[in-house]
């Protein structure tokens, strides 16, 4: 006997405990026989539950099958809601790998998450996303790819893609996918990938802190008399402190950004630039691949358009921008002191999930143990519409948005601008002294020339050749072909040689006309 077990629910909501809840109830119903029609509990579903906005109160609601549930909206509107998904990819992939994986994200490559569980892909994708904040993902994002839409891994565009292990074979031949599985904890890069990462003590701080916060015994495991070892946090609290991390690190390398913000215009709204080479100059990461990329990703664009007006609701992000100076200066004089202020950061992050201290017991219906290996499961019935539709229109005749319409919203203040940049004289590597906007059309040029863009590399030849006057910038053009040419048996396209040979021949001229070399 064909008996469909299937039960979908399609919602914009991002209420995935609450929406399984409500399925198993329904379920549970139909295989129990309980005696409550399923129009009425579709119908409560669809038509009694009052979605909360953002920074809204607790909503307390029954499907009618004598259950008790409660939806708890975010404090903060655009703080993302992870729950455990963060400590589930650094416990599934560890420290090396999942940094690896989320430079990859921030710097738009092609990222493909493989598992046998789609709860795992969902909430991986869901935690990647997250750790990106305050940066929104805005390419394709897709966390479980059904198996007949697998030709959109062929996308020349940057993807954040979750497949089942049983595609495994089919994705392995693409040469410019990432390719992380879950079960494994394995990480594959193709060779032709290069994934940028931050360089010097941002990378090292960063896995250092993600190894204090996950292994919090590190910091007293070499004393003589080592004191008891600390209690491991929970889950929830791992998970925040993980973000807490990473967020610190987002804020360290764009500390000063809103002094290079410019309003250009004010009416009908505001639209602002930001001046990446002096903000690069500034902190001295002309030649920090990462940031260079993360500056030109839509991500950043999206950031000063949401962050960017200096009149705005604020929330922690612009909060932990103010205080991290102060913050880095007090943990340079006493380091037990990193642990604690990311501990406080998670807090904050905590409360925006959990704003309502009073704890709700929830009932919810499960079925039997070993109910869906039933021989004999009972047909689900066809649902009436007309009567779905009489419950629907009954509990939104008694529904009362009064409560929901009177939440008072953020209030918009001023955004201070904070320290400004600085941190080029930290740097051991050379500071170019030339004009930061020259050095910025050369790379660009020579990043042209390898990605095959020779259009767009002839347009700005005569910029680079008066760039190359200047000793500072052929320097930086030698740094720059050494780290894309790493041996010597490097083969160059006709029209990459002719251009670079052009480069060589003009300094080689330079240097002759100035009497430092002979012919």
């Amino acid at each position: 006997m064909y008996a469909p077990k299937c039960l979908v629910i399609v919602s914009r909501q991002d209420y995935i405990d609450t929406f399984r809840n409500c399925l198993g109830i329904i379920y549970t119903v139909w295989v129990e026989n309980l005696g409550v029609p399923l129009e009425t509990l579709v119908g409560n579903l669809v038509g009694c539950v009052l979605v909360p906005p953002p920074g809204g109160p607790q909503v307390r609601f029954s499907i009618g099958a004598g259950d008790r549930q409660a939806l708890q909206p975010p404090a903060a509107p655009p703080m993302p809601v992870t729950h455990t998904s963060v400590h589930m990819l650094l416990r599934l992939l560890g420290i090396h790998n999942s940094v690896t994986l989320w430079c990859a994200v921030m710097s738009e490559h092609k990222v493909l998450l493989v598992s046998l569980a789609g709860a795992r892909l969902s909430a991986v994708c869901r935690a990647l996303a997250a750790l990106m904040f305050p940066f929104r993902y805005a390419h394709v994002y897709i966390p479980l790819l059904p198996a007949g839409l697998a030709e959109v891994l062929a996308t020349p565009t940057p993807f954040l893609i979750g497949v089942h292990s049983s595609l495994k074979e089919e994705v392995s031949e693409l040469l410019d996918v990432i390719i992380a599985d879950l079960d494994t904890g394995s990480l594959h890069i193709p060779p032709s990938v290069n994934i940028p990462r931050p360089e010097g003590k941002l990378l090292s701080s960063l896995q250092d802190s993600l190894a204090l916060v996950l292994q919090p015994e590190l910091r007293s495991a070499d004393s003589a008399f080592a004191p008891p070892p600390p209690v491991q946090s929970l889950p929830q609290m791992l998970d925040k402190e993980i973000r807490a991390v990473f967020m610190r690190t987002l804020a360290k390398l764009l500390q000063g950004y809103r002094h290079c913000l410019t309003i250009i215009r004010i009416h009908p709204s505001p639209v602002l630039t930001f001046h990446k080479a002096g903000f690069l100059g500034a902190r001295g990461l002309s030649q920090c691949p990462f940031a260079v990329r993360l500056l030109d990703s839509m991500f950043f664009n999206g950031l000063v358009a949401e962050r960017g007006p200096p009149w705005r609701p604020t929330d922690i992000w612009d909060d932990l921008v103010l205080n991290l100076p102060e913050q880095l200066r007090l943990e340079s004089l006493n380091s037990d002191l990193e642990l604690s202020h990311i501990q406080e950061l998670a807090m904050q992050l905590h409360y925006n999930e959990n704003p309502n201290p009073q704890i709700f017991q929830q009932r919810i219906l499960r079925p039997p143990e070993g109910a869906e290996s039933r021989i004999h499961q009972p047909p689900l019935p066809t649902l009436c519409a007309a009567r779905v539709q009489q419950v629907i229109d009954e509990r939104a005749a008694t529904n009362n948005l009064e409560k929901l319409q009177a939440i008072r919203l953020p209030a918009p203040r001023i955004i201070p601008p904070a320290a400004p940049p600085t941190g080029a004289v930290e740097l051991t590597q050379l500071l170019l002294t030339n004009s930061a906007r020259r050095l910025e059309v050369l790379r660009s040029c020579i990043a042209a020339i390898f990605e095959c863009r020779y259009a767009d590399a002839r347009k700005s030849f005569p910029a680079v050749l008066r760039a190359l006057r200047a000793p500072n910038a052929r320097t930086a053009l030698v740094n720059d072909l050494a780290s894309r040419l790493p041996t010597n048996k490097h083969i160059l396209h006709h029209h990459q040689f002719d251009l670079i040979v052009r480069y060589i021949n003009f300094c080689f001229s330079l240097l002759r006309s100035q009497g430092l070399i002979s012919c």
